[in-house]
């Protein structure tokens, strides 16, 4: 993406979801659907272990089933994920909506957050925050993001404009851990020649 589109992005998402990235850190995507597509073009191998929520994105778990993921369940209830049924098996990575949950619409708490985090930390496994709809709130301000807690780059940040602009321009990025930059980038190039 333009240099300048990548800053004005990494400020926005610093402002008002407490993302704590750099310009260098966000990738231009055609929405969230890329972004996620990009991530598990990077990290998943037919058979790997991929944790979604259960209900969750259906767009998402297509992705995942087509690279030959084998996908865990875990319920989510009136908070989001329970965190505390997350498998003590190996797991590569967690796709959650921890700000407002799909479809259900729940929050997922800062303590459940933190415990995720911890998971992911424990497990070596990457966490995959879509940040759907987390712009309309009815009360209340927003959580910060679950990448704007995590110390260890753990969380990889997907949203898009969808509904803030204009659906129809498809602008979305992916926020990638510092240690996944170069080939998120890499991958980005070579999906868009």
């Amino acid at each position: 993406g333009l240099p300048a589109l990548r800053t004005a992005i990494a400020e926005y998402l610093g402002r008002a979801r407490g993302v704590r990235c750099t310009a260098e850190q966000v990738i231009v995507t055609n929405g969230t659907q890329q972004a996620i597509d990009l991530m598990v073009r990077l990290l998943i191998d037919p058979g790997d272990v991929v944790v979604v929520e259960d209900p969750c994105y259906s767009g998402a778990r297509r992705v995942f089933a087509a690279q030959g993921a084998a996908l865990v369940d875990v319920p989510v209830d009136e908070h989001g994920l329970c965190v505390d049924l997350l498998p003590e098996t190996p797991a590569r990575l967690v796709y959650t909506t921890p700000s407002h949950q799909y479809p259900s619409g729940a929050t997922l708490p800062v303590s459940r957050r933190l415990d995720l985090l911890r998971w992911a930390e424990r497990h070596d496994a990457l966490i995959v925050e879509d940040d759907y709809d987390s712009e309309f709130r009815h009360a209340g301000r927003p959580l910060e993001a679950l990448q704007g807690l995590d110390r260890s780059g753990r969380v990889a940040y997907v949203g898009s404009f969808s509904k803030v602009l204009y659906p129809a321009l498809r602008l979305g990025y992916l926020v990638a851990p510092p240690d996944l930059v170069r080939l998120a980038a890499e991958a980005k190039r070579l999906v868009d020649l």
